[in-house]
């Protein structure tokens, strides 16, 4: 059994929307059989993390949580990964990070420690949300035009995709969803959110080995 780690921190009102999101990605894993390690809240803390990684060896890692170009960070914004400090815990890997900026250096970086593949966006990933909905993330409409696209990585992976059809299969949920708003008749809120779109899917890389796929 092919097994996946999650790493969903959820100590601020962004980790909280984004943890919410990652959840269903936690439940189409366990639909597909694979064998889900969900480091959701406190547990989202480094030893574990490294532990998990350690004594596991997932397949695939699908990073959540606050970032910078060097790290990704976990519950209350402790530090999971870093590059230069200890980026091999990824190694044989397919790595995906919402994580703003990580894709600039920490994804590089892990290709060369012997990541087999890392998608992320190097620079800020950027979401809206409806303040009406904010203790219901899931049921929130305009959040829902982010993270379907960026969940599109991980379930294209799951699916049994290579990294760089998941790749592929985002920034065309991106574009599907600029659109959408473009065409139809867009609210203020939805018309705001166009341009953070694009910038997301501008700013989605790809590192590393395109054929990879989870095993």
């Amino acid at each position: 059994m092919a097994r996946i780690l999650i790493t969903r921190p959820n100590s601020d009102r962004t980790t909280r929307y984004i943890s919410e999101w990652a959840g269903k990605v936690v439940k189409f894993a366990e639909s597909k059989g694979f064998g889900v390690l969900d480091l959701a809240g406190e547990r989202a803390n480094r030893a574990e993390f490294e532990s998990m990684l350690r004594k596991h060896r997932p397949s695939f890692i699908f990073l959540n949580g606050h970032g910078s170009d060097m790290f990704v960070t976990g519950q209350n914004e402790e530090v999971l990964v870093e590059a230069g400090v200890n980026e091999t815990v990824l190694r044989a890997s397919i790595i995906y990070a919402l994580s703003c900026s990580s894709g600039a250096v920490l994804g590089p970086r892990a290709i060369t420690s012997g990541a087999r593949a890392f998608i992320g966006y190097r620079k800020k990933f950027i979401f809206l949300f409806s303040p009406s909905l904010r203790t219901q993330p899931l049921t929130d409409p305009l959040a829902k035009y982010f993270f379907e696209p960026s969940n599109q990585v991980a379930v294209s992976l799951l699916k049994g995709h290579s990294a760089q059809t998941a790749y592929n299969n985002s920034q065309r949920s991106f574009q599907r969803n600029i659109q959408k708003l473009i065409i139809g008749q867009a609210s203020a809120y939805e018309s705001a959110a166009i341009r953070f779109l694009y910038s997301n899917m501008r700013c989605q890389v790809s590192f590393g080995d395109g054929a990879a796929t989870v095993r």
